[in-house]
C-alpha cells in the first residue's frame, strides 16, 4: 500500500492516508517504529498490525474513558468513536469487545434513562428520546412491556404546578392547559380525566 499523505491531525497525532484513503491517526514515535513515510510503500500486513494492535488498542481504552463519565447507547458511542477519527472496522471490534463484557448494553441504558427522567417526561417523550440516541423500537418497546410504567405520578406534579393561579373554567385557558400537556407527549384521556375531575 502506498502511503499517499500524512497530515497533521488533532493534538500531536497526524492522519495517515493509504492509495488517498483514511487509514488511521498515530504520533511521531508510531510513525517512526513502523516506518510510515509519505510516497513509501508498505506492506499490507503492517496496516493490519497497526490496526489490530495499536488503534484498536486506543479505540478501546478511549471508549472505556467515556463509560466512566456516563453510560452511553451503542450508537451514541459508535459515533463518538466517529468523531474521533478511528476506523469503522476497528469501532466495530471495540462495539463487539463492550457488548460482549457489558460495557454497553441498550436494554439496561433504557431501565437507566426511565428511571432518571421519568419524573418529569411522558411516556412518549422518553420513548422519542431514546428513540434519537439510536436505541432500536423493539429494545425500548420490551423495557415497557416487562416493567410497570405508570406517568400518572409525573403528570400529577406537573399538572397542579402548571395549573395554579388559572381559571380552568375559562374554555381557553382550559384550551391551552390542553394543548401544553398534550405536546409534551401526555394522553388526551389522562389529561382530561384531570381536567374533568377539576370541574367535580
Amino acid at each position: 500500500m502506498l502511503i499517499t499523505r500524512i497530515e497533521k491531525g488533532n493534538g500531536k497525532r497526524h492522519r495517515v492516508f493509504g492509495n488517498e484513503q483514511f487509514l488511521f491517526s498515530l504520533y511521531n514515535q508510531e510513525l517512526k517504529q513502523f516506518n510510515i513515510k509519505e510516497n513509501y510503500d508498505i506492506d499490507e500486513s503492517i496496516v493490519t498490525e497497526i490496526l489490530d494492535t495499536v488503534i484498536y488498542k486506543r479505540a478501546r481504552e478511549r471508549a472505556l474513558y467515556l463509560l466512566e463519565r456516563r453510560p452511553l447507547s451503542v450508537h451514541t458511542m459508535r459515533d463518538k468513536l466517529l468523531q474521533n477519527e478511528y476506523p469503522i472496522s476497528v469501532i466495530d471490534r471495540v462495539i463487539i469487545f463492550l457488548i460482549k463484557y457489558h460495557y454497553l448494553d441498550d436494554l439496561e441504558y433504557v431501565s437507566m434513562y426511565v428511571h432518571t427522567y421519568s419524573s418529569n417526561k411522558s411516556k412518549r417523550q422518553l420513548e422519542y428520546n431514546l428513540r434519537q440516541k439510536g436505541i432500536a423500537k423493539n429494545i425500548i418497546d420490551n423495557y415497557f412491556t416487562e416493567n410497570d410504567f405508570s406517568e400518572q405520578e409525573c403528570f400529577d406534579k406537573q399538572y397542579h404546578r402548571y395549573i395554579r393561579g388559572k381559571n380552568l373554567q375559562d374554555y381557553p385557558t382550559r384550551q391551552k392547559v390542553f394543548q401544553y400537556f398534550y405536546r409534551k407527549g401526555f394522553s388526551s384521556s389522562l389529561i382530561e380525566s384531570y381536567m374533568n375531575e377539576y370541574d367535580t
